[in-house]
């Protein structure tokens, strides 16, 4: 018994690949398996509790996602908890956003893209002690002085600019690709100039060729210590490059010159360039592509790096993620590599640390997520089954009660490759399932359930059309069928992002009743991120539904009830050795041994919650467990989990 309950229950050790276990800071974050998944993100650090602390907000552009952690670590510690409370403060955001403070109030403000204009628009900060805020102050685009008046600050949704203090005065000032491509222009700040206060955004373009350096347009080559504009340079015959950039500044050798990060599309890496000029004119001297040079960085393509404090010790860490707006131009499962800074701010020394910072702590399957519940294993209850774009399936049996489920994850191989979508159920009751089936076009084919196989009804069943031209010109429909007092729904997945509702019935077109989500899950928002499905069932009977949403995040978010996910991923990144419990089962009193410098365990129930919190300092410690109720607990223990059961 004790072995099958140790089998099942077993929790991963969250593998954080490339690190120095003896020297690195712990990873304490208990798992949120159901935040979505990341793809393409970029950063920003607000106070979002009001707790003194900067919390991490995180930008996914692969469906406009924007989620939120909470800082609950100490000095020293990485540990990031997801949370919801805060999403529906912030605006619409797309394509890209930079969060950075520019009236000086010790409030990060936004600077995105301003769609349809090829521009910047400006959130400010307005948070009180009421709570947390913006307000549009800058739209439908930020302007310049440029050539004897005011002009759009030219910004693209594949371009990436640097918002920061270029000369020092306190103000932001801001560098951007031109309009051939080339070159990079400086669009200084004026507010403190004119106003005395940094509060204004007030900008000149002061140079059409900052730092001397000009972009190849046949590949990431960077051109040194040129400003011809053209000469010399292969310009596209059209005037224009091929479009995607990002564009990062930092003093990255001490020398109070700000360097250049660069990144270009389709290229996996960063390229450093050296400022070798003085402040009152930029010179790159040298070109460096591979950054770090301790584990360059390689994601596919044009990552976007972001400085910040990750563990608490008051240096800039490195986090780094793609910038693509293509949504295949990912590295699924790997798309969110965090370096910590061994160094100090002036001499920096990062050092990977995972590629998968905060992905793996939640559900994430890689490029797109397809959920379906189904009984996979034939025990009477629902399991849940995902797969992936590029057709992989991974199985999460039900290991609950019909009262209680929990998923563990058991499986993982693959089917049909390609992307495909069916839905199977006996729609005119007869006994045999028919079949309705998704696809590109963003229609439903119907096929009537026969004796043997399945006859085309229709190719446009219900008139179901979920594409938006807007996004794309394709749809990619997924349906799926569910009763809900006493009635049969349609609700249909969208390259959108948007899950559409149908009732069905025998007209040629099915009315759209996107007004029952409020009655069947009141906190769903309206759109998921791109590629959106969702699985729909009465997991334990309680006559609620629950709610799983997947999209291309290779994630999946859970409405209408609180489920844990254990076994999450499978890893072989910790060794037994290294985390000793005993006895197992255990009556009162918890042994632990291990080689690990650690100072802080936590014994927690299946659902996450914290139980225990014990620090030491010791190599073997006890802990009196003996209040706790009899059952399966997990012991967390920086990076490594094991699972005891208490008598």
């Amino acid at each position: 018994m004790k072995h099958f309950l140790l089998s099942i229950l077993l929790f991963v050790t969250f593998g954080l690949s490339g690190r120095d276990l003896s020297s690195l800071t712990s990873y304490l974050s208990p798992p949120s398996p159901w935040v979505g998944g990341l793809n393409a993100c970029q950063f920003g650090r607000m106070d979002l509790d009001q707790d003194g602390k900067k919390d991490l907000v995180v930008f996914d552009r692969h469906g406009n996602r924007l989620l939120c952690f909470l800082n609950k670590g100490d000095f020293g510690a990485i540990d990031y908890q997801y949370t919801t409370d805060y999403d529906v403060a912030f605006p619409k955001l797309t394509d890209w956003a930079v969060f950075a403070d520019y009236d000086g109030d010790g409030l990060e403000d936004i600077f995105t893209y301003s769609k349809g204009w090829a521009g910047i628009k400006v959130y400010r900060n307005v948070t009180t002690a009421d709570g947390l805020g913006f307000e549009l102050v800058v739209s439908p685009y930020l302007t310049s002085f440029q050539g004897g008046g005011e002009v759009n600050i030219l910004a693209t949704d594949a371009d990436y600019p640097a918002i920061v203090d270029m000369d020092g005065d306190g103000d932001l000032d801001l560098l951007t690709f031109g309009v051939m491509g080339v070159f990079i222009e400086k669009h200084l700040n004026l507010s403190m100039e004119r106003f005395g206060c940094h509060d204004s955004l007030v900008f000149e373009r002061t140079d059409l060729c900052w730092g001397r350096v000009a972009e190849s347009e046949e590949d990431n080559l960077m051109y040194l210590d040129t400003c011809l504009f053209g000469y010399g340079l292969k310009v596209a015959k059209d005037g224009f490059r091929h479009r995607g950039a990002t564009v990062t500044v930092r003093d990255l050798n001490g020398d109070g010159l700000l360097d250049l990060l660069l990144a270009d599309v389709d290229y996996p890496g960063l390229t450093l360039l050296v400022n070798c000029g003085d402040d009152a004119q930029a010179l790159m001297v040298s070109q460096t592509e591979a950054f770090p040079p301790s584990a360059p960085v390689n994601l596919p393509s044009m990552p976007v790096p972001f400085f910040t404090d990750i563990n608490n010790d008051g240096v800039d860490d490195l986090l780094v993620s793609p910038f693509d707006p293509n949504p295949m131009a990912c590295n699924g499962l790997e798309s969110v590599w965090l370096y910590i800074n061994h160094g100090t701010n002036e001499n920096h020394d990062f050092q990977l640390y995972t590629k998968s910072f905060l992905q793996d702590r939640m559900i994430d399957v890689g490029k797109g997520a397809y959920p379906e519940f189904t009984d996979w294993d034939g025990d009477g209850m629902l399991d849940l089954k995902v797969r992936d774009f590029e057709g992989r399936t991974t199985v999460f049996r039900n290991v609950g009660t019909a009262q209680q489920p929990a998923f563990e994850q058991v499986a993982s191989g693959s089917e049909a490759s390609g992307w495909s979508a069916e839905c199977y159920y006996d729609v005119d009751q007869d006994g045999r399932l028919d079949l309705v089936e998704g696809n590109q076009a963003g229609k439903l084919s119907f096929y009537k359930g026969k004796a043997f196989g399945f006859e085309l009804v229709t190719d446009f069943w219900g008139g179901v059309d979920v594409r938006d031209y807007q996004t794309s010109y394709y749809g990619y429909s997924v349906p799926t069928l569910f009763q809900y007092e006493g009635q049969l729904l349609l609700c249909v997945g969208s390259e959108q992002g948007k899950l559409f509702l149908f009732r069905v019935s025998d007209a040629p077109v099915f009315e759209e009743v996107d007004y029952l989500w409020k009655e069947i899950c009141a906190e769903m928002p309206a759109s998921f991120g791109i590629h959106s499905v969702a699985a729909i069932a009465d997991l334990n009977g309680d006559g609620i539904l629950e709610v799983v949403v997947g999209n291309f995040g290779g994630g999946l978010q859970l409405f209408n009830a609180s489920i844990p996910v254990i076994n999450l991923g499978i890893s072989e990144q910790q060794e037994d050795k290294e985390v000793l419990i005993f006895p197992n089962p255990v009556w009162s009193q918890l042994h632990i041994v291990t080689e690990i410098p650690h100072h802080e365990v936590r014994i927690m129930d299946l659902f996450g919650r914290v139980l225990i919190e014990k620090e030491f300092s010791s190599p073997e410690t006890i802990i009196d467990v003996s209040d706790l109720a009899s059952g399966v607990y997990l012991l967390n223990f920086g990076l490594v989990n094991r699972i005891f059961l208490k008598r």
